[in-house]
């Protein structure tokens, strides 16, 4: 089990006023520092004590002589807001950083997707419409500003059928296309919660492991433990406790971040 010790705050709603809507591996001109969020601390802080605690879930995955020739893992929780979106982008921007590895970071929460609001994206074609026949995969995926890390959004407007479009043989096509030509990438994938609808169940069809978060003092015992039973519990690579106060605040590198919000 790994502890992330401080909550996370939404540092702000305003998007990069640049619709993203450029060919498919073309790169936009900006600041990186000026675009991506605050709360991506594998960029922002690297040696802070968080950082270093998503680094150990990286490190765990490498080295496991279970999930170590694994490239496909799931970030799901039991409710909303528990912090499985950061979880998510944090530990791709570790991977592609940290080991020269390509990462395929994907949203494929249909309903709510936030992945988008950590890189201060416009939301924009993804999943949903390459499900729906509009896209493919060439148009949809996107080079983010860190070097190895590519990323393909859930939608650019909510679906009204999206257990459906999950649920459909377009979503194998899809994930097999994905291992076909990215034989070498970890593919990270963030989905909904558990407890709120039945597609990180559809999902875990289609990658190797499921990495679960549980916000402390948030979730109940019961809603964990009937979470973690609609899974598969052989894919289960382990549980990130989140938001533990583990170390006082004048400790941290970066003291002027103080966080109470989850995506």
């Amino acid at each position: 089990m790994v502890d992330i010790s401080k909550a996370f705050e939404k540092a702000g709603e305003k998007l990069s006023p640049k619709a993203h809507e450029e060919k498919p591996g073309k790169e936009i001109e900006f600041k990186i520092e000026e675009t991506l969020d605050d709360h991506l601390y594998m960029y922002h802080m690297p040696y802070t004590y968080i950082a270093e605690q998503i680094r150990k879930i990286r490190t765990f995955i490498y080295h496991s002589p279970i999930w170590s020739d694994k490239k496909i893992f799931m970030v799901t929780s039991s409710l909303p807001s528990e912090g499985k979106s950061l979880i998510s982008a944090n530990l791709a921007i570790s991977i592609a950083r940290g080991e020269d590895k390509n990462v395929i970071l994907i949203d494929c929460d249909l309903r709510r997707p936030s992945l988008y609001k950590l890189f201060r994206y416009q939301p924009a074609a993804g999943v949903a419409e390459i499900l729906q026949g509009r896209k493919t995969l060439d148009e949809c995926l996107i080079k983010t500003p860190i070097e190895r890390l590519e990323m393909l959004h859930a939608t650019k407007e909510p679906p009204s059928n999206p257990s459906e479009l999950l649920e459909s043989k377009k979503m194998a096509l899809l994930f097999e296309e994905i291992k076909e030509r990215f034989p070498e990438s970890y593919i990270i994938v963030d989905t909904p919660p558990i407890q709120a609808t039945v597609d990180p169940k559809v999902i875990s069809k289609y990658v190797d492991g499921i990495i679960f978060v549980v916000k402390y003092r948030y979730v109940r015992q019961m809603d964990y433990k009937s979470s973690i039973s609609v899974l598969p519990r052989d894919m289960i690579v382990g549980t990130v406790l989140n938001a533990v106060d583990a170390m006082p605040a004048t400790m941290y590198k970066y003291k002027k971040y103080n966080y109470h919000k989850y995506y």
